[in-house]
């Protein structure tokens, strides 16, 4: 599952073609194709008018219990229209996009919002809150998840910027690149991304490349298989996170979601990069 929400992300090609007339007034009836715009759609207050979601909407705890309408890559295009939605969202995938297509040939009006970038989270939020008319909830919502983000970035200022690499599958080995959100978390959360420069948005690399980018800190974000991160990078002792024992296991959906916790993304990434800066407050728990 993980891998498969990794390579959505990569997909940036829009999905809409000609849009289909407004509906007057907000829209009541929501089906959403995407786990970070259900959580937008929940942060805003309007959870209540979401009838469908795709099958990996997993949070707030509520969306678990709604009506599926396919998968995050696949969805049922029969399944969409059986609801009658006066608004579909979706976000760019290799997987939806002739579908999200055939919804918009149907007559029903389909917002696209971005995923890929920090920029995307603030416009995605806008433009979802005003297809709901719910404007001022939306710049609260914004205003909220930006303080959340300067808190993270106060409590590492000053610090030394770490080398990170971010895992996010282990067969092939694949991190994440530079041009993304991810990348931009790890900017605000006190490291630099030992990655970002190797070639693609989320690169297949070797473990002669760790080697030689040394990173002092190994995120490792995979799921699905049966090897850890430690057991992969054993035997690659001159590496500073192997022989300090950096490599932190994170298997946090919100990492990969350009949504409304994307600041509590960050601050886990930053405990896991400067794990002084927490240390008082985990002494406390």
């Amino acid at each position: 599952m993980r891998r498969m929400l990794v390579v959505g992300l990569a997909v940036l090609a829009g999905c809409a073609t000609t849009p289909p007339p407004a509906p007057a007034g907000p829209a009541r009836r929501v089906v959403s194709l995407a786990p970070s715009v259900t959580e937008i759609v929940y942060a805003l207050g309007a959870g209540d008018r979401l009838i469908g979601v795709c099958g990996q909407c997993d949070h707030p705890a509520a969306a678990r219990a709604l009506p599926r309408v396919g998968g995050y890559l696949a969805p049922s295009v029969e399944a969409v229209l059986a609801g009658q939605p006066d608004l579909v969202i979706a976000v760019p995938s290799p997987g939806n996009r002739e579908a999200v297509r055939s919804i918009e040939r149907a007559g029903l009006r389909v917002l696209v919002v971005g995923d890929r970038r920090l920029a995307d989270v603030w416009a995605a939020i806008r433009d979802v809150a005003a297809a709901l008319g719910l404007e001022d909830e939306g710049r609260r919502l914004e205003a909220q998840v930006r303080a959340g983000l300067d808190a993270v970035q106060a409590r590492v200022a000053g610090r030394p910027v770490r080398r990170v690499l971010v895992i996010v599958d282990r067969n092939p080995l694949m991190a994440v690149g530079g041009g993304t959100l991810q990348d931009e978390l790890v900017t605000l959360a006190g490291g630099t991304n030992v990655a970002a420069d190797a070639g693609t948005v989320w690169p297949k690399i070797t473990l002669e490349l760790v080697v030689e980018r040394a990173p002092e800190v190994i995120i490792d974000g995979a799921m699905g298989t049966e090897d850890t991160g430690a057991a992969v990078f054993a035997g690659l002792t001159t590496v500073p996170a192997v022989a300090d024992g950096r490599i932190v296991a994170l298997h946090d959906p919100a990492f990969l979601r350009a949504g409304p916790r994307v600041a509590e993304a960050a601050a886990t990434l930053a405990a896991a990069i400067h794990p002084e800066a927490f240390a008082r407050e985990a002494g406390r728990s």
